[in-house]
């Protein structure tokens, strides 16, 4: 009768005590993170770029889109479509981190500062030779820009 009375006790103990929580997912579950991790609430579609920017230099913004170009050198910027005329050129800040060079079409959050710069047409080059593009394209570019630029300190791709 002891035995038994023991053995009611520890399994009352022991369901007791057990954790019942279901473990939420983890980020990495859904997402691969470069740099910081953020999270993916909040997020704006990078279409909204343009309200955001409105009337400022510059904007800490959470963005969210689609990644049309990565450099193939190493992964150390990357282009999303804004739009069909505009893109966002995406350099990750203090150069501390990249993203794989086969993320394109992936969907990816952003977070970080958007502003627009001067990107010379030696930069625009260099930029051109990372991205495989053949020599005629390359020496095409004559010009200076002004582009949408992005320093994410944070970047989520989906997997």
């Amino acid at each position: 009768m002891k035995h038994l009375l023991l053995a009611i006790s520890s399994s009352i103990l022991l369901f007791a005590c057990s954790n019942n929580e279901v473990s939420k997912p983890s980020i990495t579950d859904e997402y691969d993170v470069f740099g910081d991790t953020i999270s993916p609430e909040g997020a704006i579609n990078i279409a909204d770029i343009y309200t955001q920017m409105e009337g400022k230099d510059s904007a800490f913004i959470k963005l969210e889109g689609v990644i049309y170009e990565v450099c193939q050198k190493k992964g150390c910027w990357m282009h999303v479509e804004i739009d069909d005329e505009n893109d966002l050129m995406v350099k990750f800040k203090d150069y501390e981190f990249f993203v794989p060079k086969d993320a394109t079409g992936k969907t990816a959050i952003l977070e970080g500062y958007a502003y627009k710069e001067v990107q010379t047409a030696d930069e625009l080059r260099h930029y051109a030779s990372d991205a495989n593009e053949p020599d005629s394209v390359i020496m095409a570019i004559t010009e200076p820009e002004v582009v949408f630029t992005f320093m994410a300190n944070g970047v989520l791709i989906k997997k």
